[in-house]
């Protein structure tokens, strides 16, 4: 085999004579940024947000198995195999969203657009005929020490039965910074999501490292009284501040807020769940910029991106070419847009579109996290409290 670049991805194609040409595609491609989880001993995360297996021309391959390695000094370091039930299942399940426009709808956040290419079609199973493709999304992985790189195999066979390969590969590379940031929000604020495996955030390509923010009172709950109201939440009408010098790319403040978005007394989980899938799927028939509610996006140096999302109704301070220095109040945090109670999403990425960009790893120099005694800038983790440094 040789190794081929595609529109910028990386991937290898099984080029064996006769055999059929199966591709490996990652969206995003080249990279994966890993995420610390316990300095001490090692650990790291990795996700491997969207793996495409795509058949462009030539007869159908059928998907026997799928091999996902971490390698090291040329070695592989750990194997995980996502077998063919596996794969049945996600071809059934992107095929039936597929069908029922909900992949063109959430494309920002399946991005299948983006991770099988143009002109190819979703595959109602693991065979694959001409154009079409398998999507494999959100493949975890726990890395113990240095790991340069994360290589997916698929092996399958043609429509004669002879053995199909096909590689690809991604880089894993630590994220460096060319800014200091420093926390958007003053005071102990608790981390209600974070990259951590278990948060929503971590599973879509834009907010793969966004952060969640809001307050808690004495009694460790985010409101007082029964949260009926917005002004009851510890963290409503803070001041959200510029994270690092910038200039300020877009700014929007004309969504409103409603006391009818938060939970009712009684209301069960399963009625406010269904009651804010139906408010979002509003929100997105005015159009994909609408969940966000009010916002603002900063460009910082290197071509980094800090957006500030969910801010309070009139409480947007700046303007699109505006320059503002680190610490400076951009607006306040608020409720407005596809959210559930308010809080302050914050998330840095490497372009200014906060729905088609790529999330970028952040740490903050000004925060102490309250009972862990742990040196120096760290990566944030969901459910810690921390405080920022004068």
């Amino acid at each position: 085999m040789r190794r081929i670049p595609l529109l910028g991805l990386s991937l290898f194609l099984s080029l064996t004579p006769g055999l059929a040409a199966l591709e490996v595609r990652f969206h995003p491609a080249g990279v994966v940024y890993p995420y610390e989880v316990d300095p001490g001993r090692g650990l790291s995360t990795v996700v491997l947000q969207n793996i495409a297996f795509v058949q462009r021309d030539g007869g159908p391959v059928t998907l026997e198995s799928v091999e996902i390695q971490a390698r090291a000094g040329g070695e592989v370091t750990q194997t995980q195999i996502v077998p063919a039930a596996a794969l049945d299942a996600s071809a059934q399940q992107m095929s039936a969203m597929d069908a029922a426009g909900l992949l063109k709808l959430y494309d920002f956040h399946f991005q299948t657009s983006r991770s099988l290419g143009e002109g190819i079609k979703v595959s109602p199973s693991r065979t694959l005929a001409a154009g079409t493709g398998l999507l494999v999304g959100g493949r975890a992985l726990m890395l113990a020490g240095p790991t340069e790189e994360i290589a997916v195999v698929a092996h399958g066979r043609d429509a004669a039965g002879r053995p199909v390969e096909a590689r690809g590969s991604l880089r894993v590379r630590e994220h460096r910074s060319p800014n200091e940031y420093h926390f958007p929000l003053a005071g102990t604020l608790y981390v209600g999501a974070a990259p951590s495996l278990h948060s929503h955030h971590r599973w879509a390509v834009p907010q793969e490292f966004a952060l969640d923010l809001v307050a808690l009172g004495g009694a460790g709950r985010t409101h007082r009284g029964a949260g009926e109201t917005l002004d009851e939440y510890y963290a409503y009408g803070r001041d959200v501040l510029a994270a690092a010098d910038g200039v300020v790319v877009e700014a929007s403040g004309d969504a409103t807020e409603s006391n009818d978005r938060l939970r009712k007394p009684g209301e069960s989980a399963a009625d406010y769940q269904k009651r804010t899938v139906a408010e979002q799927n509003k929100l997105l028939a005015q159009g994909l910029r609408a969940p966000l509610g009010n916002y603002v996006i900063l460009r910082h140096a290197g071509g980094e991106f800090s957006q500030y999302v969910h801010l309070k109704q009139g409480s947007v301070r700046v303007h699109a070419g505006d320059t503002v220095r680190r610490g400076q109040v951009i607006g306040q945090l608020g409720q407005t847009g596809n959210s559930t109670e308010p809080h302050l999403h914050f998330q840095v990425t490497d372009g200014p579109d906060p729905l088609y960009s790529r999330g970028l790893p952040v740490v903050f120099q000004n925060v102490l996290v309250e009972g862990l005694d742990l040196e120096g800038p760290r990566p944030l983790q969901t459910g810690w409290i921390v405080t920022t440094k004068e």
